[in-house]
């Protein structure tokens, strides 16, 4: 009986502990998503300064995702095996590295190693900080703290569109680069110091498991169909962030709607504000609801609708109503978060890291594709305008380009309705107090 009481203490107060530990890796998520868009919020500048087309900078942004999506495969079998505090600290300071090399590159091949390596740390991130949830939170908090991870990362993505922009404009890029390099070098000896893998209470139940036993599950992750549609879903809906706020939304904007640089910027960060508030609400509400499927589907078809509105512009939109459709555009396509609980739901705890990182690797696929491709799209149909030395593209060669968001965002509600419904319920017992 004491043992139990014991149990129950030293488990309450770790919950505590585990949401400051969470907090930490969350934080190097944000600090992540920060790097991850830069290139976004200096399209005209890298463009200008190493003369290249629409179709070399999708290139060289997408470098970030030739890195991030394939460690993928791996990412969760190394946090699965060395846990996630060793892990995480190599790569918050792999991430920190390549942003300094993006700083003091002075050829573009050097951009693209240092965009290699904060692909390479940035692989991590997301994965660790499910790790470290699925450890220290009660599991009926898994989809509300992988909601609110998000929202964090949107605070750094809307850093990134609004002030990095004003920043650029202000003292360059590459003196804006070196500010950020500087936060990574505060965050490396903060994830260190004080994120811990386990809580104490899991400690005598958890031993690091074998890398033969984390490749039978990855082999149960792979033969399960649940785990594509749920993976293939969550890459339709993220080409919201992947694609146009991270990318081609502020340049789509300046040309179609005619904005200027910071009032793209600001239009496009509505995204992110979206998903910052979305994606907790999302969670909290499929958590609650005990449903997983419902709101993929009602999520999907109306940020297909604000998007394709959005696109095309079938009535005059006003910059204020634009604000307010890219920020439902995010609250809706935010969504995508569910399908990270239907991931963790599907496969036992020990593996749960495996889960999440072959979920995500389907997911950033559409980032490693989509951000060429649709610079292709925009290079071949571009009819020979140059403004300072930058290609001018027109408003149809956008639309047409960007024609990719609806059509996948529809594809995965379809392949909702295919989806099995999870009930916010797992398949996998935890260690049970009781049986001890």
């Amino acid at each position: 009986m004491n043992q139990k009481i014991d149990y129950i203490s030293t488990r309450g107060k770790s919950v505590s502990i585990g949401w400051l530990v969470c907090m930490l890796g969350a934080l190097f998520y944000c600090y992540e998503y920060l790097l991850r868009i830069e290139p976004g919020v200096m399209v005209p500048e890298l463009m200008r300064e190493f003369n290249i087309t629409a179709a070399n900078l999708g290139l060289v942004a997408a470098i970030y995702y030739f890195a991030y999506t394939p460690m993928q495969v791996v990412v969760g079998i190394l946090i699965d095996r060395y846990g996630a505090r060793l892990v995480l600290t190599c790569a918050v300071t792999a991430c920190t590295l390549g942003s300094f090399l993006f700083g003091i590159s002075e050829s573009i091949y050097v951009i693209g190693f240092g965009r290699l390596l904060i692909g390479f740390g940035s692989a991590f991130a997301f994965v660790g900080v499910m790790k470290l949830a699925a450890e220290w939170l009660p599991k009926h908090h898994f989809a509300l703290f992988a909601g609110f991870t998000v929202s964090l990362a949107m605070v750094g993505a809307m850093v990134g569109d609004v002030e990095l922009t004003l920043l650029i404009h202000k003292i360059g890029w590459k003196s804006a680069l070196y500010i950020s390099t500087g936060v990574g070098v505060v965050l490396i000896p903060m994830i260190w110091i004080l994120v811990r893998d386990t809580p104490k209470w899991k400690e005598s139940h958890s031993g690091k498991i074998s890398f033969r036993e984390t490749f039978i599950g990855l082999g149960q992750i792979i033969k399960n169909p649940q785990m594509w549609f749920s993976g293939i879903i969550g890459c339709a809906f993220f080409l919201s962030l992947s694609v146009f706020a991270e990318l081609w939304g502020i340049p789509f904007l300046r040309n179609v709607y005619k904005l200027s640089p910071g009032v793209a910027a600001f239009a496009c960060s509505m995204v992110f504000a979206g998903w910052l508030v979305g994606a907790p609400i999302n969670g909290w509400l499929s958590d609650k609801n005990k449903t997983r499927k419902l709101p993929l589907i009602i999520g999907g078809s109306v940020s297909a609708i604000i998007i394709t509105i959005i696109i095309f512009k079938p009535i005059n939109i006003s910059i204020e109503f634009l604000d307010i459709l890219l920020f439902f555009f995010g609250i809706f396509s935010s969504v995508q978060i569910v399908c990270f609980a239907i991931s963790k739901e599907n496969n036992p705890t020990h593996v749960a890291a495996t889960a999440v990182a072959f979920t995500n690797l389907l997911i950033m696929t559409g980032a490693l594709v989509f951000q060429p491709l649709i610079g292709k799209l925009l290079d071949i149909s571009w009819i020979g305008r140059i403004h300072e030395g930058v290609r001018v593209y027109s408003a149809a060669n956008y639309q047409h380009a960007l024609l990719i968001l609806p059509v996948s965002i529809v594809i995965g509600v379809i392949l909702s309705f295919i989806l099995r419904e999870s009930f916010g319920r797992e398949d996998w017992d935890e260690f049970d107090v009781e049986s001890s």
